[in-house]
């Protein structure tokens, strides 16, 4: 995997209205063309203060439309402040998007479901792990755990691969959850 780090601060340290979130988005989707297999943190760090709207048009809209699945990627958010935090929660439950959050100690929590959150707690972190694993944590039932690890994948918070040990008729994942490292170095866009 590509680690990739997009810098938010570029946008200001106060980024506030829906045109700047515009140009923050496009800039961000122009620099992933072509990219694959890629680890993408959007990271916050320097940024002060945000406005929901900006939170929305930026990173509501990107996390919304972007295709982890095309793009065999992970997300993560890293270095929101407590007030931006919030903002990045209410935007995305609003819009019923799930993203992991690096935290400032280090650990994953994942914002925008309860339900998800819920099941992302409740994941190893840093092994592999099947469907059956969160089922029996959580006494879901396999379809029931299969459905909430699809939805994590698709938000970029689980990589799943394919089993290559023999199933029983259908098509058996394994998932790792994103990891919780943010690259030094390497923004992805010019400051």
């Amino acid at each position: 995997m590509e680690p990739i780090l997009f810098d938010v601060v570029q946008l200001g340290q106060f980024p506030a209205t829906r045109s700047r979130g515009r140009e923050g988005r496009d800039r961000l989707e122009d620099k992933l063309v072509g990219k694959q297999r890629i680890d993408l943190t959007i990271d916050f760090t320097g940024v002060n203060a945000m406005t929901i709207s900006f939170a929305d048009e930026f990173l509501g809209k990107f996390l919304s439309t972007f295709d982890t699945e095309k793009f065999e990627a992970t997300v993560k958010l890293a270095g929101l402040n407590a007030e931006n935090f919030e903002a990045v929660e209410i935007c995305l439950e609003r819009r019923d998007t799930p993203a992991a959050v690096v935290n400032p100690d280090g650990s994953l929590t994942l914002v925008g479901d309860r339900i998800l959150a819920d099941t992302f707690a409740a994941i190893p972190q840093g092994k592999e792990f099947k469907a059956n694993d969160v089922a029996d944590a959580l006494d879901l039932s396999a379809q029931n755990a299969n459905n909430r690890l699809k939805r994590l994948a698709t938000a970029g918070a689980l990589r799943k691969t394919r089993s290559s040990a023999p199933s029983r008729g259908g098509k058996e994942f394994v998932y790792t959850v994103v990891t919780a490292d943010v690259p030094d170095g390497q923004g992805l866009v010019d400051s």
